[in-house]
């Protein structure tokens, strides 16, 4: 088997991080390319656990799913050290290996009136973001949901806090683009469950 190289996976590191932190860097626009110069890389303290890291299977996996599930302000040494990652890293999979699946069980969990799930009363958060935010469905279904019938520009204007949805509007918009889903399959089974014209 074949590992990637601890420079290679430092690169990574940086690019990942870099997309899911920061409002300017996008991951698919630079194609993951950062500014990294190995000599300055051989100087890091922390190489150790970048080489640590480039021995996973699939770093980039590993990496996409902390930085969605878990601490995506954690240092590369908590990262390899902290087994609740190889856990973030098994759900992350499970759901993506099967979107259709996590999304039809999702919607079993939400009340099939759609006004109603996504009003927003007195600039307050509706009963999806709540759901959401509760981890009552997946990050996915409600990104994928917004595929559907794009509510969050409506969600902008009208949703008065300024904290909490911001950061997971923040997060669910960086990684949308990491999905890869049948969006006609999954357009058409949200409109078939609440029962609206799309």
């Amino acid at each position: 088997m074949m590992f990637m190289d601890a420079f290679d996976a430092y690169k990574q590191y940086v690019a990942l991080k870099n997309h899911f932190t920061s409002n300017t860097y996008d991951y698919f626009k630079y194609n993951g390319a950062v500014r990294a110069k190995r000599e300055s890389f051989d100087r890091r303290n922390d190489k150790y656990f970048f080489q640590k890291l480039a021995r996973r299977k699939d770093v980039f996996g590993y990496l996409v799913a902390l930085f969605v599930y878990g601490n995506k302000d954690a240092w590369v040494g908590d990262i390899v050290r902290n087994e609740q990652n190889d856990t973030y890293y098994k759900n992350w999979q499970r759901v993506n290996q099967s979107l259709t699946y996590v999304f039809k069980n999702d919607l079993q969990r939400l009340s099939n009136d759609w006004s109603d799930i996504t009003r927003v009363v007195d600039g307050q958060h509706p009963t999806l973001l709540t759901t959401a935010l509760r981890n009552e469905i997946h990050i996915e279904t409600f990104i994928m949901l917004n595929n559907v019938f794009r509510f969050t520009p409506s969600w902008n204007k009208r949703i008065q806090e300024k904290t909490i949805w911001p950061s997971y509007r923040h997060l669910c918009k960086k990684y949308a683009p990491f999905i890869e889903f049948d969006e006609e399959k999954i357009r058409q089974i949200a409109v078939d469950y609440f029962s609206v014209t799309k």
